[in-house]
């Protein structure tokens, strides 16, 4: 039995408090399918979570970003999978909200946790993109080093444009600093942003927050453009208070932005659940989340059946049969997390 059992088994009783169907989710779990049958499957259940009981509109186009993804895998097959992934790493989340951060105090919302832990790699096909066109200025490169010419390489940049603007004049970098800043944490969002522009090597993480902030931010602007702090209701019975987009919308982005980071970003402030709990939670769930990826080196990804996870009492024991994995994900948890209490064995 895999780890996957092991998270049905542990969150059916709670799945509708995330709007989820038992069945499907089972399905989806537990049915051996081929790879692109499953990513389809995990597009449909993401859509399905995110529209259903009056929130059609709030994440619908949100959503359509994750197809983009499977589409361009035919340009490149082998890039690492982050759709599977990205429903994979939310029940897994739940189950770790549910039985590890609720108990203790530090219960992440469920609304909240849906936009970080569904949405937090829709902005991955940028680098894909990126990945596909480093094989033409590689071998022009390597033609120049052939050669013996002393120029320096050629590259491309990806400068994102507009991501950052809101409505009214609000910067969304500003609105994420205000987050991280209550979180504890020492990083510059502009400071970050621009030194992914500068690098020119896109932070699929960055940019999964900006875009998912810039498009709610725009259906606001069609329901609330005055940003009013009380209940206003579309056809559809979903409320666009601006309390909302503060206390939900946000936090989420926030999270997102912060859970591709590199490690030095942690130095000297790690991710601390009593302060910044939604933050912890998808980048521990991201992180742990490694089987039935495939990838360049591995195309068939790891079987779930390598991995195991038990939550007793206030502990959070988690087993990786593969040594390299199992060392990559404990050094990536002992850098960015304060978590004494997660054991990588």
């Amino acid at each position: 039995m895999g780890i996957n059992r092991d998270i049905f088994n542990a969150i059916k009783d709670v799945l509708w408090d995330y709007r989820c169907y038992e069945g499907e989710i089972k399905e989806f779990l537990i049915t051996r399918w081929g790879f692109l049958r499953r990513q389809t499957k995990a597009i449909s259940i993401v859509e399905k979570i995110m529209t259903d009981h009056g929130k059609k509109e709030l994440l619908q186009h949100v959503v359509e970003l994750a197809r983009v993804e499977q589409g361009i895998r035919k340009l490149e097959p082998w890039a690492r999978d982050h759709v599977v992934h990205a429903l994979l790493s939310f029940l897994l989340g739940i189950h770790i909200n549910e039985d590890f951060l609720k108990p203790s105090g530090c219960a992440v919302e469920p609304f909240q946790w849906k936009l970080a832990g569904l949405l937090h790699d829709i902005g991955y096909p940028v680098p894909i993109g990126q990945g596909i066109i480093d094989p033409y200025t590689n071998t022009i490169n390597r033609i120049k080093g052939d050669i013996g010419a002393k120029r320096p390489d050629v590259f491309f940049k990806v400068i994102p444009v507009g991501f950052d603007q809101l409505s009214n004049g609000v910067k969304s970098l500003d609105l994420i600093q205000g987050h991280l800043n209550n979180w504890g944490l020492e990083i510059d969002a502009s400071s970050e942003y621009e030194n992914m522009i500068k690098s020119g090597r896109v932070c699929h993480g960055i940019i999964s927050s900006l875009s998912v902030l810039y498009i709610i931010d725009l259906l606001y602007d069609k329901y609330n453009p005055d940003r009013k702090y009380h209940a206003i209701y579309d056809p559809s019975g979903m409320n666009w208070n601006q309390s909302c987009f503060e206390n939900d919308v946000v936090p989420a982005c926030s999270a997102i932005f912060v859970h591709n980071l590199p490690d030095r970003c942690f130095t000297t402030a790690r991710l601390d659940r009593n302060r910044a709990p939604l933050a912890f939670l998808l980048r521990l769930s991201d992180c742990l989340q490694d089987w039935q990826r495939p990838s360049a080196d591995n195309p068939r990804g790891i079987p779930n059946s390598k991995f195991k996870i038990n939550i007793d009492g206030d502990r959070l024991v988690f087993s990786v049969a593969d040594e390299d994995r199992r060392n990559k994900i404990k050094s990536e948890i002992e850098s960015s997390l304060l978590a004494p209490d997660v054991e990588v064995c």
